[in-house]
């Protein structure tokens, strides 16, 4: 499991060194090919209903990317990270629908039990808060996408995702710790199993 962390964080460095550093035909083939063969298969997996749409993507970005390697390679990162935060935010942003739990409270709940009235409307809050943060990294990506060279925009996309998202989750847990100083708090692991758990809606 160790290797496979490593792997993950690491393959956006190499994507954004080809990018940046313009390599070889095939090292960027290579690495367009398996992220266009990735993304297909995690949006197939995530959401089924859309498995055509997800195969007819990656097909398209085959394609692309074997008449242009390094066209290919920044569709696919493109694709695959605005694949990711849609995702994400759909998946935060409809549990704040009238009649529904939010995301953070579900989480929140599986982990303490009962939760009080602030703890209901400090977990909605930070539902609210991860939606704008997905928002925003979708709206960073599509500018500098627009008006930057693609080194800025790989920069942004692949190096600093993880820790813009790291980030996010510790100034919360940090504010969380202090504002709830006289209560228990689950760990990291304990948000990752439950969210794992959490059954498709």
């Amino acid at each position: 499991m160790g290797a496979g962390l490593s792997l993950f964080a690491l393959y956006p460095l190499l994507v954004h060194g080809a990018i940046v550093a313009d390599l070889d035909a095939d090292t960027a083939l290579l690495l367009a090919l398996v992220q266009a063969g990735v993304t297909g298969l995690a949006i197939g997996r995530a959401a089924p209903r859309f498995r055509w749409m997800a195969l007819a993507g990656a097909i398209a970005l085959f394609g692309l990317s074997w008449r242009s390697a390094r066209d290919g390679l920044l569709a696919a990162s493109a694709i695959s990270h605005a694949a990711i935060y849609v995702g994400l935010l759909v998946l935060f942003g409809r549990t704040l629908l009238a009649g529904r739990e939010p995301l953070i409270t579900w989480i929140a709940r599986r982990i303490r039990g009962s939760l009080t009235d602030e703890m209901l409307v400090y977990t909605r809050r930070v539902t609210i808060a991860w939606c704008l943060f997905f928002a925003g990294q979708l709206a960073m990506s599509a500018l500098l996408f627009c008006v930057a060279p693609p080194a800025v925009w790989s920069f942004f996309i692949n190096v600093l995702d993880l820790p813009l998202v790291a980030a996010m989750f510790l100034t919360e847990y940090a504010y969380r710790l202090r504002k709830f100083w006289n209560h228990s708090h689950g760990s990291i692991a304990d948000v990752v199993r439950v969210f794992s758990e959490r059954p498709n809606p």
